[in-house]
């Protein structure tokens, strides 16, 4: 009988959750899959035709049953068994469609202010070179064009984080106790207690304290666009490195280099605003949602 993973990281998006994934898969009971964003669930059964810049990062999503399946096929027995796929949060058919193949699996959801969000979306967006817009105002406005062009979710910006809604979806699929919720200020002032209550909930040893160290998928605008070019996008020299130097190395030197080239930017007042009245409706929906008080979420500074 094929292995299923027990567990998922469901999102949010720019929520921590390359980190989670990272620091879930150190413990001794704990296996991750080794393609962080299967994505499978967010697709399944449908064409994988996106278009626009980057569409590779979910053009290539696991597509075939058997191929997912396979990711988990060399789990211990006994394991913990888990995946970390940020679509899952955001696409409209997952709930039904993981209801349907894993019924009792248990998910997780780290939440990220969505004004936050969106804006640090699009700083990754630039920092992986695939935004060509360098104005954040810019790129809001050019989300309509985009969405009929059939661009990737990930610039979706102000709608990619309408938790409420989309946690909604999960609601109505599943009992309350499969999802345990969390928000990004719990893994930013506490990470290990946040880790030890996914470690219980999830069926191993919750007083495993894994390695805090390591910042991952930082966002920000490029200082030198050649340099970004050549460590985050596909291109000769990354292939010939690709042949001598693990990925693991790869992925420290690419780290390392982009943290030094990108420059931190902030959104505008005007847009800040914006966004904050697209989203207000969802956010005090969600505060009702999930017992937490998020009218700090829509201060103005």
């Amino acid at each position: 009988m094929a292995k299923t993973p027990t567990f998922m990281i469901i999102g949010a998006a720019r929520s921590g959750t390359t980190a989670l994934y990272d620091l879930v898969r150190q413990h001794p009971d704990v296996f991750m899959s080794a393609i962080k964003e299967p994505n499978y669930f967010a697709f399944e059964g449908e064409p994988l035709d996106w278009h626009g810049p980057g569409n590779e990062f979910v053009n290539n999503s696991v597509a075939r049953w058997e191929e997912y399946t396979a990711l988990f096929a060399d789990a211990p027995d006994g394991m913990a068994m888990g995946e970390a796929s940020p679509l899952y949060l955001w696409a409209p058919q997952a709930p039904q469609r993981i209801r349907a193949r894993l019924p009792d699996v248990k998910m997780i959801a780290v939440l990220r202010n969505p004004i936050e969000q969106a804006f640090s979306h699009y700083l990754y967006a630039r920092a992986q070179m695939i935004e060509p817009l360098d104005d954040f105002d810019a790129a809001l406005k050019a989300e309509p064009e985009r969405l009929a062009a059939h661009w990737q979710p990930l610039f979706q910006y102000s709608t990619f984080p309408r938790y409420a809604e989309q946690l909604a979806r999960y609601n109505a699929e599943f009992p309350k106790e499969q999802l345990q919720i969390f928000l990004y200020e719990d893994y930013r002032g506490d990470p290990k207690t946040m880790l030890s209550r996914i470690y219980d909930f999830i069926g191993v040893d919750p007083a495993f304290v894994p390695d805090l160290s390591h910042e991952t998928n930082m966002g920000g605008q490029p200082r030198h666009q050649w340099l970004q070019n050549l460590v985050m996008r596909p291109n000769p020299i990354a292939s010939l490195a690709a042949l001598v130097v693990p990925e693991s190395a790869r992925r420290t030197i690419r780290d390392m280099v982009s943290r030094r080239n990108l420059a931190r930017d902030t959104m505008s007042p005007a847009t800040k605003a914006w966004l904050t009245n697209a989203l207000k409706d969802d956010i005090s929906q969600l505060q009702d949602m999930i017992g937490r008080d998020l009218s700090h979420w829509l201060e103005q500074e």
